[in-house]
């Protein structure tokens, strides 16, 4: 923010220089009290309305998935490594199968026995039907008695028919649980991203594996409580990081994140000690602002990297439109020492 009075100290030099002001005591106290109450006011005013991250914890961030194996469950193969991009349905790693091809076979050869009986069922039907309507043809020549049982027959044979059917559907319905058990043995990526650090390894029980979403990177900047209510959806903002210094990049505010850590309370429902109340909340906290972006074609901004931002908040007049300069100033002042953060 200093920075920001370079113009004031280099005006005031050139005018005692130039013989314009005389460098007296009177001059000397007006001039740097002047700079000093021009100063206070534009941050005052900067902080409202252009607020911007002096904090320099801007930071680049992405939504990612936890791939975990199953509790108990033991890692087979891994086909991954280290901050490997992979594209959607890549096969990530596999879990032991506990036994699930084994009775997988078991059930596929008791769905083609039960298919079989379903055939020599229906067979038996036509041929039980074919004789009762013989004897219904020989009539006289044959027995009502006869007609009746052969009838029972047939009606028993479509009970068996319809339990048969049953047991292939039951048998199918298990292979296909056993099938998407097994399925479940085979971790893919669920969308296109970047696999973080690989901390399993064959035969490890737990752990867990992140993919990265480098597809919708956003950006969280903090802001003072003072700046909560001046920001809104949708308003201009600027940000730089480290990894690309004398850079700026741009976006728009998505939204302002309000259910922050400190407004939690114990789920165990005990009384939260006062001191810890006090100890965790004598600091100023404030807000972080959620700021989404689109990467520029050719640029990479790794996900963590830091730096800081600035927003073009709301303003009670549009001739303050002019705050606006000292939010991109300072970022962009910050981009260009950004050079100096590797020494």
């Amino acid at each position: 923010m200093k920075e920001i009075m370079l113009p004031y100290v280099l005006i005031v030099w050139l005018l005692v220089k130039l013989g314009v002001i005389k460098w007296t005591l009177r001059n000397a106290v007006i001039s740097v009290g002047f700079g000093t109450f021009l100063a206070f006011m534009l941050f005052t005013a900067h902080r409202f309305w252009s607020p911007a991250d002096l904090t320099d914890s801007t930071t680049v961030k992405a939504p990612h998935a936890v791939l975990s194996p199953l509790f108990g469950q033991q890692v087979k193969d891994i086909y991954v490594t280290h901050n490997q991009r992979v594209k959607k349905g890549e096969l990530l790693y596999t879990l032991e199968s506990e036994d699930t091809d084994e009775e997988l076979k078991s059930l596929h050869s008791s769905l083609i026995a039960a298919e079989h009986r379903i055939i020599s069922i229906e067979e038996q039907i036509a041929i039980d039907v074919k004789n009762h309507q013989r004897l219904i043809n020989l009539d006289e020549f044959s027995s009502e008695q006869e007609r009746d049982e052969l009838h029972t027959k047939i009606q028993q044979g479509n009970a068996d028919l319809m339990a048969a059917r049953s047991d292939v559907d039951g048998i199918q319905a298990q292979i296909n649980q056993k099938q998407w058990l097994n399925d479940r043995n085979q971790i893919r990526a669920p969308f296109d991203g970047v696999v973080g650090v690989i901390n399993i390894a064959k035969g490890s029980r737990t752990g867990n594996l992140y993919l990265y979403n480098i597809e919708k990177k956003f950006v969280e900047m903090r802001v003072s409580d003072q700046t909560f209510r001046h920001i809104k959806e949708g308003q201009f903002a600027e940000f730089y990081v480290n990894s690309h210094p004398g850079e700026v990049f741009r976006g728009r505010v998505h939204s302002i994140t309000t259910n922050t850590g400190e407004a939690t309370v114990s789920a165990r429902g005990n009384t939260q000690q006062v001191r810890q109340h006090v100890g965790n909340n004598t600091s100023a906290h404030g807000r972080t602002v959620v700021i989404e972006f689109n990467e520029p074609e050719g640029y990479d901004v790794p996900l963590g990297a830091t730096g800081s931002g600035w927003i073009s908040a709301s303003k009670p007049s549009q001739a303050l439109g002019f705050m606006d300069i000292i939010g991109g100033a300072t970022v962009r002042l910050k981009a260009l020492k950004a050079y100096l953060s590797a020494i």
